[in-house]
């Protein structure tokens, strides 16, 4: 088991990200360890909730805990106002106070989703995040950012809202698909260039079979992967909880990202825009904050060698651009891109030309 704190200042709000391999089986003590109360419902979605969630449901209730569990469809589209809304009414219909508590049992849907109900029911209740997906363990769970989508953009209103708990029990990914696998090491190897060059090391030597293997096997390489990607996001957050400067670091890679997702009607999945994202940076990086060009082309090959795309989707290029101009990381007009000064060094650009960016779409994008 490793545990890595989270320091906040303020009255209970700093809490435990804890990696223990077979922890969803011992839910109901780690819950009983953070949540006054004995009064659960669980947030999934459906895919999970009939690998796990039923299980962990009926483990809870036997242990004494009044337990509950709500659904929603899977994918990115159940992070929308009417999905929250209709978890608002079937949580007051069931009975739900200031007392009670959710828990998020997920990928970065539904653990965004939790958190964004949690934070604005009855003015804020606990949350526990319970990742199901890499990405979410990496990630996601991480730093109680909570949000919806809306129509104009990816992620444009939401919450900080911190959970109690952060669990994570790699046991739960022997059931990931292969594509879910390699989105959330998109989110891994991007922590990686921007703090962690041993980790990058790691992934292009033994951390290579994580993304090419059929089936993922928990083991040592695997929670040392998770441990560094989490304890960096981990200490990133308690530095800066609000995303100041050190926090947007976290960002690299996502301001296309989110972008390409938004102009694809969300068909590519988060960890997919990322890497494109990533890519981009890489060359970007090169042009303004001095970059190797060789470390670009070594990020770029890593990319590929963990099966992740690095080139733009064929998508309207006047919709990419349009979806850039509305990200919530720029100011003003002017586009503001995490870069990097070496692999294992991030900084924040704040004025990237748009033009630079719709040049690169045009020379990368897949033919």
């Amino acid at each position: 088991m490793k545990t890595f704190a989270v320091h906040l200042p303020g009255q209970d709000r700093s809490y435990d990200i804890i990696l223990d391999q077979g922890s969803r089986q011992r839910l109901d003590d780690y819950l009983a360890r953070v949540l006054p109360n004995r009064r659960i419902w669980l947030v999934s979605d459906t895919r999970v909730a009939r690998l796990y969630g039923h299980e962990m449901l009926a483990h809870l209730q036997k242990q004494g805990f009044e337990a509950n569990l709500l659904t929603v469809a899977r994918g990115e589209r159940s992070k929308s106002w009417p999905v929250a809304l209709r978890l608002f009414q079937h949580l007051l219909a069931q009975g739900a106070d200031r007392g009670s508590a959710l828990v998020a049992l997920g990928g970065g849907v539904v653990g965004d989703l939790t958190g964004f109900v949690a934070a604005l029911f009855m003015r804020g209740i606990p949350v526990v995040q319970v990742p199901t997906t890499l990405l979410a363990m990496v990630d996601a769970s991480i730093g109680g950012k909570t949000a919806i989508n809306i129509p104009a953009g990816k992620n444009l209103v939401g919450a900080f809202h911190q959970p109690r708990l952060v669990l994570i029990d790699p046991e739960v990914l022997v059931t990931l698909p292969r594509r879910e696998r390699r989105q959330g090491l998109a989110e891994v190897v991007k922590m990686g260039f921007i703090r962690d060059a041993e980790l990058l090391a790691l992934l292009a030597g033994p951390g290579q079979r994580l993304g090419q293997d059929r089936k993922l096997q928990p083991g040592a390489l695997l929670l040392e992967i998770i441990g560094r990607a989490a304890g960096g996001k981990a200490a990133i957050v308690a530095a800066d909880e609000r995303e100041g400067d050190r926090r947007r670091l976290l960002n690299f890679g996502h301001t296309l990202g989110h972008a390409l997702e938004k102009a694809s009607r969300f068909r590519l999945q988060h960890g997919e825009a990322v890497a494109v994202g990533m890519a981009a940076a890489l060359d970007l990086s090169v042009a303004l904050s001095g970059l190797p060009a060789a470390a670009a082309a070594e990020g770029k090959k890593l990319l590929q060698t963990l099966g992740l795309p690095i080139q733009a989707p064929l998508l309207p290029q006047e919709e990419i651009l349009q979806a850039l101009l509305v990200d919530k990381k720029k100011q003003g007009r002017r586009l503001v891109f995490v870069l990097l000064r070496r692999l294992g060094e991030a900084v924040v650009h704040p004025d990237v030309p748009a033009a630079m960016v719709a040049a690169w779409l045009e020379k990368n994008r897949q033919r």
